[in-house]
């Protein structure tokens, strides 16, 4: 029995058309809620930056940036910092190459080397950049993920430079979220799930891009939203329809959940 659900935000819960939750989303959330569901945000996005989707509806827990900073209430689950030693190389090369990139700390988000590429966010995602700093204003602060704007064609011609013994994940073609090593959204699951006390058997999950792939795998039943990319459906026990067609609804009334 299905008793934990954990959501992505963009392109899953909101539409990357309407920035919304829809009406018919909502209201499947308030009939799992009165069937006794928990329900949890699972993002990549900062704590701070969740509001659109924790504005709509009275979540029971949040997995954010990646896994990396979970709780439930004023309750922290798990964090999981990047090393100092890897944030002071990764300053050095941002201060050479000048790549934009954004690191989400404990307090919020921090911009380095401001550059059109970095625009998706505001205008695609409706997420606003924060004013930017110098790279070495990141040194000494704890750093819970890196979001590096780097296409594919441009992070593989990079190699090893960039990012060494880190967990990297895309859930856009524009950018690329770095965490650090053994983090993901499957292991803030694991945090929420034993908070809560249910089992991993008990639980679901709704993704449609890479950086959902280990929730996806992880959950007894992991959906690909129809928006994703083929090996994230590769990697589902279901596909269902995309965000601006309630592909939530369908997967829940697939699988008798509603």
């Amino acid at each position: 029995m299905t008793k934990a659900i954990f959501f992505d935000i963009d392109g899953t819960l909101v539409s990357f058309q309407t920035h919304q939750v829809s009406p018919g989303v909502l209201g499947a959330l308030r009939r799992l809620r009165a069937k006794g569901v928990k329900l949890f945000i699972a993002t990549g996005r900062h704590r701070r930056s969740i509001g659109l989707a924790a504005d709509s509806f009275p979540f029971d827990g949040f997995v954010t940036v990646n896994g990396q900073y979970c709780f439930a209430g004023e309750q922290l689950l798990r964090t999981a910092p990047i090393p100092q030693s890897v944030i002071a190389q990764q300053v050095e090369l941002l201060e050479a190459t000048k790549a934009p990139c954004l690191f989400l700390s404990k307090t919020g988000t921090l911009f380095v080397n401001p550059d059109p590429r970095a625009d998706i966010f505001p205008k695609q995602l409706a997420h606003p950049l924060p004013a930017p700093v110098r790279p070495r204003d990141i040194l000494d602060q704890e750093i819970y993920q890196m979001t590096a704007f780097f296409t594919k064609e441009e992070e593989l011609a990079a190699g090893d430079r960039f990012f060494p013994g880190l967990e990297v994940m895309r859930w856009h073609p524009a950018f690329v979220d770095v965490i650090a090593p053994g983090g993901g959204k499957d292991r803030g699951m694991d945090a929420v799930l034993d908070h809560f006390g249910f089992d991993l058997s008990e639980s679901m999950a709704f993704g449609d891009g890479e950086n959902d792939l280990p929730m996806i795998r992880h959950a007894q039943i992991g959906v690909a939203m129809g928006n994703a990319d083929d090996f994230v459906k590769s990697q589902a026990d279901y596909v269902t329809g995309t965000v601006d067609e309630d592909g939530i609804v369908t997967a829940l009334e697939h699988f008798g959940i509603l």
